[in-house]
């Protein structure tokens, strides 16, 4: 179960990068997204909600989230995750991210060091060059690979990219055209999907593997 549920914890990730490339767009603002999770058979699991703040060229991120899979009243599995990360210009320079699965907290750090990237978690210490981003395997629209870290657990993995092209995407408020994107693992284990509006928002997410798919979508 907990394998299950450990890429909702990914997915949250990789979509609070994306709002970095949105919040360039408008320096010295304040954003906040509220998504509603889903998978199947369980139905809605839990809320996401991300803040991108922005001043001259430092972006902070604040992301929070509650995930509870419960069966004919019996709680399966719970998840919660509280994180903040800092970037100067195009570089992650703090990270700090606490997830609590299952009652059992684990704490992930981050800082920038010279010119790497040091990432600390309760499986040690990895160094990591000054490009990497937490889980955000892309530029968007820009295909290739990268290496990036998960937040939830501090592996390093290689990511890539493909997609871009424009397509009608029916919402709860009509179709709207967004720009897709797909981005797989190197080893091919999770696949993840991202439908990008007009004004580069991020309005649906998603990641499948062996276990299903889970998708999260902008409520407000």
């Amino acid at each position: 179960m907990g394998k299950i549920f450990r890429k909702s914890s990914t997915v949250i990730s990789f979509a609070a990068l994306v709002f970095l490339y949105q919040s360039a767009i408008a320096i010295g603002s304040e954003q906040s997204f509220i998504y509603q999770v889903n998978m199947s058979p369980y139905g809605n699991i839990g809320t996401y909600r991300s803040s991108v703040k922005t001043n001259g060229g430092e972006t902070t991120i604040t992301t929070d989230a509650e995930i509870k899979v419960s069966l004919m009243g019996v709680v399966l599995y719970s998840m919660n995750i509280a994180r903040i990360e800092r970037r100067i210009g195009d570089r992650i320079v703090y990270f700090h991210g606490l997830t609590t699965e299952n009652g059992k907290p684990k704490l992930i750090e981050g800082k920038a060091v010279g010119e790497n990237f040091v990432i600390t978690s309760p499986r040690g210490s990895v160094t990591a060059p000054s490009t990497i981003r937490t889980s955000d395997p892309w530029s968007v629209g820009v295909s290739g690979a990268k290496i990036v870290f998960m937040p939830d657990t501090g592996a390093v993995v290689g990511v890539r990219t493909s997609g871009g092209e424009r397509i009608p995407l029916a919402t709860d408020r009509g179709p709207i055209w967004v720009s897709h994107f797909q981005i797989d693992t190197a080893d091919g284990s999770e696949k993840y999907e991202l439908w990008l509006d007009e004004q580069r928002i991020p309005v649906k997410f998603s990641i499948a593997d062996q276990d299903g798919t889970t998708i999260f979508t902008l409520a407000r």
